[in-house]
């Protein structure tokens, strides 16, 4: 999107209230020359397909007229740079586009800015060509007004107020010697504007720059943080897995020191219970001093199975013994000789009495 600051003469009436009010030229076709950044001239036609387009006329409108160029107007910064309004529509009288305007505030027009300027937006078709004999380098389209400027002196020459043509001052062309900087979009298209425009630009781009950093910056804090905590999370559950483990593992232990005679107590060790216990099954003479805890585990590994196996080995000895004891015996009670067990422990009290 393009800028540009076109210039014709306004011819004004004063108002009961102090007004100026006109229908005046506010712009026209033509081609007209632009100055560069780097001194050169540029010129560009405005057809008049473009300049009396519908939408371009409608653009006119009830656009503020302002104190000189401040730059692209605003709900922002209007209230600070408008002196007054264009009340209608844009109008085709040949090959010039009239319009009804007031001016309120008329002290730019006696600091001597008795010209008007149209600052609108536009697009560039970059191709050359002639007009009506005159060299042009590229053509504007998509015309829309932004303000009408109060200068000194403008670029179309017929844009003035309807005061002493001796108040003008023809020598300071503020339109003609306006300069122009490039400025380049984010999409790699380049344009000349006004300094105005391209510092109102750099101000929102360094906007967007310091937002877009302050919210990466709370984004990279919301991520740490996240981490932290799934980092804290994490640590709880293994420290509660870990504590669940090791309370299994004490009641193990214990139990298997109870299984061979070891007394537990509450301020044992691990270390303690497992080197009581291997004292508990190989004997006291067990040698502990100077064996790593490896070793001791091992060795405690050993001693709790070598105790199983002598458990089974006794079981296996009882069960072989229980058949003998019933080929002995009988099953109403009575001892071998017709003599009941009961006779028999009756008896063997009395021989220890003394008695028969």
């Amino acid at each position: 999107m393009e800028m540009r600051f076109d210039t014709v003469p306004l011819k004004a009436t004063n108002t009961a209230e102090g007004y100026l009010r006109d229908t005046p030229v506010l712009t026209r076709v033509g081609v007209f020359p632009y100055r560069r950044a780097d001194g050169t001239t540029r010129y560009e036609l405005r057809p008049p397909e473009e300049v009396f387009h519908a939408d371009t006329l409608a653009s006119l409108k009830g656009i503020p007229i302002t104190d000189g160029h401040p730059g692209l107007v605003n709900a922002r910064n209007a209230k600070q740079h408008t002196v007054g309004a264009v009340l209608s529509e844009g109008r085709q009288d040949g090959e010039n586009t009239v319009g009804d305007v007031v001016v309120h505030d008329t002290s730019p027009i006696a600091a001597g800015k008795k010209d008007l300027s149209c600052g609108y937006t536009l697009s560039l078709d970059e191709t050359p060509g002639e007009w009506n004999g005159q060299r042009y380098d590229a053509v504007q389209r998509t015309i829309r007004y932004n303000h009408v400027g109060l200068v000194r002196a403008g670029r179309a020459g017929n844009a003035r107020l309807n005061l002493d043509a001796a108040d003008a001052d023809s020598n300071n062309d503020e339109e003609s010697n306006m300069t122009t900087v490039k400025v380049r979009l984010d999409s790699g298209l380049s344009y000349d504007a006004a300094p105005e425009v391209a510092q109102e630009l750099e101000a929102v781009r360094g906007k967007l720059a310091a937002e877009t950093k302050r919210a990466d910056a709370q984004q990279a804090r919301a991520d740490t943080e996240k981490a932290r905590a799934d980092e804290a999370a994490g640590k709880i559950e293994q420290a509660r897995n870990d504590g669940q483990a090791a309370a299994h593992a004490r009641l193990k232990l214990e139990g298997e020191a109870k299984a061979v005679g070891v007394e537990v107590k509450a301020d044992m060790a691990d270390k303690d219970i497992r080197v009581a216990v291997i004292k508990a099954v190989r004997g006291d003479g067990f040698e502990v001093a100077g064996k790593s805890d490896a070793y001791l585990e091992v060795a405690y590994d050993m001693a709790v199975a070598e105790k199983g196996s002598r458990a089974d080995a006794l079981g296996n000895q009882r069960r072989e013994m229980q058949p003998k004891a019933r080929q002995d015996g009988n099953n109403d009670g009575k001892a071998v000789g017709g003599q009941s067990a009961a006779d028999a422990r009756a008896r063997m009290i009395s021989q220890q009495r003394g008695g028969e």
